[in-house]
């Protein structure tokens, strides 16, 4: 683990884990987290384990604003967490990769997806979150919280017994940066993982992402008796079984 400073000047942890035995030196595993979520917890543990059954190099980084940042939270928005993706992966990262993004990670990796066609050679959603700022402010929020957010810059939302802060900046770089409803330039393989017991997130919303992505190699897998998280053994297991799939295929090209 060591400490980098982006090009944005948000410092943060990164995890660069270099195969021992590498059996391929051309492939690096991108995991990236969520909103108000970090890099360190059980799937990214298990993820990279699987890297290292594999032989598969794995890079794992703290978003702008959380885990060791977090006191900056609130100076991050879309636009300088996609500009670390893209970064880790044009200049950190040396080879071809996979992208393993977690909610709000999910929709980075979409994103990174479009953006470097060239170098991404599979992505693996797990509850990916693509224009969930524009689904809060459009099914969510009251009038009272849209009005609060755009004249204060900033407002706390209780969900599920968590309460989050969400700035202007966020919800409008989050408008730059949508995808959905319009076809996604993605053509990638694309695997989506999302529990029918997500309370955070529509579990419609990887059938919409399914739907919009150009990439003819997409599978979505619902997972009934599961949530937000992904974190079940159950779930951890269908997370390495996709990663299989996205690994032969990659190894493919």
């Amino acid at each position: 683990m060591t400490v980098y400073t982006f090009k944005s000047d948000f410092t943060t942890k990164i995890d660069f884990r270099q195969a021992k035995s590498p059996k391929t030196n051309n492939l690096t595993l991108v995991y990236t987290h969520g909103l108000y979520s970090d890099c360190w917890g059980r799937k990214p543990e298990a993820i990279l384990n699987w890297c290292e059954t594999k032989g598969i190099d794995f890079i794992r980084y703290e978003l702008a604003g959380h885990g060791s940042d977090s006191a900056r939270y609130e100076q991050a928005d879309l636009n300088i967490w996609k500009a670390q993706i893209l970064e880790v992966i044009d200049e950190i990262v040396k080879t071809d990769v996979i992208l393993v993004g977690s909610s709000l990670g999910g929709w980075l990796s979409l994103l990174a997806a479009r953006e470097r066609p060239e170098k991404v050679k599979g992505v693996l959603g797990l509850a990916a979150a693509p224009d969930f700022t524009l689904d809060l402010e459009n099914y969510v929020f009251t009038p009272e919280q849209k009005e609060k957010l755009s004249a204060e810059g900033r407002l706390e939302f209780t969900n599920n017994d968590f309460t989050y802060v969400f700035t202007k900046a966020l919800f409008e770089t989050g408008k730059e940066n949508s995808l959905l409803g319009k076809p996604l330039p993605v053509v990638c393989p694309v695997h989506l993982i999302q529990g029918q017991k997500d309370a955070s997130l529509d579990p419609n919303k990887a059938l919409n992402i399914a739907k919009c992505l150009e990439s003819s190699d997409v599978v979505v897998k619902l997972l009934k008796d599961s949530n937000h998280r992904l974190g079940k053994d159950e779930d951890l297991a269908e997370i390495c079984y996709s990663l299989e799939a996205l690994y032969a295929r990659a190894a493919q090209n």
